[in-house]
């Protein structure tokens, strides 16, 4: 433990608050200069141009972020060996480049990163996979990143900085040894309250809401598992909340139609997604009729030969270059075109990651929206709920339920979903836990498929 944090968890809570603030106008520093609001002009710019000159824009973008990671990244430098990169001209041409994946990366991290460590922004990726993964980016993509991720929140209606933020993230901002129940903690230099994920029992959800609603976010951000969770809670025990946000913007997690409608049900206003990563992946974004938008400025996105797995070339990892990078996750592109002015190219449907599906017994793959529609029908007494599989034939259904309105025959209602879906092939079993453990990270899993 370092000094800073065993000061931290020795502290009283207000003071606690002091250095997640003083952390905060420590961050404005890098995120925030004059570069940050030379992109967001940009940005606003780039939304009202035509699709063709975004193209053509995101072409020479690539050219020179190519000849970039050739030159300054050794890694690239060996990997592009006897590849004529002149002939890399548009996103088409990417397919001439071999593809890298995380192991790649990991393996070779010290000779793929362009920069020194002293002054560089750290990112840190691991997911469910639990393969680690840390990479540095330069202030000036750092700001890129924030100036686009600010963006595309203005769309919509939301300023940061100038509007109450509540945000659900993986941040230990809770100590061990802290009985109060006081889940949250302040950010001044943002006005934002940063909740902790990793408290979310039924048996203190109760402080949640009622934090929440003293309060009065005008947006709530931050894991979609955790959002869902709160939202959740105020339906089954009919508490009233008395602030309405303006949006709610989930990240890091796989958006189901279910939670949204939940989500958008309860706090009574609308959600929008987006799509980026801890490694510096591009970015999607949703816009105000909820439509999909590729970011053309922020990269590229490929399909991985004939799948819906993606492939990115992120313009905004100068520090640690990710070309043609294998994420993991997957996306359904469209080819209808939107009313909203941005025009761009659109995404269908983000599928999240690639391991986020469960087997039939045949071996086919039914994905996590489709297995999360299983409990559309279930009645409000689930908390949550997470789907196991070691095997193709077999799936174990993890229930933690609110005991007072869950019936046993809500067993079989659900064994019967799953079995019109996947088939009397595969045996379904049901268990009930007092509580479904988080990952460390402080997300929740809903399908950890181990079939390997």
């Amino acid at each position: 433990m370092s000094n800073l944090q065993s000061i931290y968890d020795n502290s009283p809570i207000w003071f606690q608050n002091v250095m997640v603030s003083a952390k905060g106008y420590q961050n404005q520093g890098y995120r925030y200069g004059k570069k940050y609001w030379g992109f967001r002009e940009f940005y606003q710019d780039f939304d009202t141009w035509p699709l063709e000159r975004k193209l053509k824009y995101q072409n020479e973008q690539l050219r020179e972020f190519i000849n970039y990671a050739a030159t300054q990244s050794k890694f690239y430098r060996e990997l592009y060996e006897g590849v004529d990169l002149s002939r890399i001209q548009t996103t088409e041409d990417l397919k001439l480049l071999p593809i890298v994946d995380k192991e790649m990366l990991r393996e070779h991290i010290e000779d793929v990163i362009t920069i020194p460590r002293k002054g560089a922004l750290e990112g840190h990726t691991g997911g469910t996979t639990g393969k680690s993964l840390v990479v540095l980016n330069t202030v000036e993509d750092g700001m890129a990143r924030m100036a686009l991720l600010d963006h595309f929140k203005a769309r919509v209606g939301f300023e940061h900085r100038k509007m109450r933020r509540a945000t659900f993230n993986g941040k230990h901002i809770v100590p061990p040894n802290q009985s109060r129940k006081i889940f949250w903690r302040y950010n001044h230099s943002c006005k934002q309250m940063v909740y902790s994920s990793f408290h979310l029992s039924e048996h203190n959800m109760m402080a949640y809401v009622e934090s929440l609603n003293s309060f009065k976010p005008h947006s709530i951000d931050g894991f979609f598992t955790s959002m869902c969770d709160v939202a959740s809670y105020v339906e089954r025990n009919k508490i009233k909340l008395t602030f309405r946000p303006i949006a709610i913007f989930p990240t890091s997690e796989t958006v189901t139609q279910t939670g949204r409608e939940l989500l958008e049900r309860v706090f009574k206003c609308p959600v929008y997604n987006q799509y980026a990563s801890s490694e510096g992946a591009p970015f999607v974004t949703e816009c105000l009729e909820h439509h999909l938008h590729i970011e053309h400025a922020s990269g590229v996105f490929e399909h991985f030969e004939d799948s819906n797995e993606i492939l990115v070339t992120s313009f905004s990892t100068h520090g640690t270059p990710l070309i043609r990078y294998r994420i993991g996750d997957s996306m359904v592109f469209s080819n209808e075109r939107c009313s909203c002015g941005n025009d761009s190219v659109l995404v269908e449907e983000i599928q999240g990651r690639s391991l986020d599906f469960l087997y039939t017994s045949e071996g086919a793959k039914i994905n996590g929206g489709n297995v999360a529609n299983l409990f559309k029908n279930m009645p409000n007494s689930i908390i949550r709920a997470q789907l196991v599989q070691e095997v193709i034939g077999e799936i174990k259904i993890l229930l933690e339920i609110d005991k007072e309105r869950y019936k046993p025959e809500y067993d079989d209602l659900l064994k019967d979903e799953f079995e019109h879906k996947f088939g009397l092939e595969t045996k379904i079993t049901i268990e009930h836990e007092n509580e479904i453990p988080r990952e460390k990270s402080g997300k929740y899993r809903f399908i950890k498929n181990n079939v390997l």
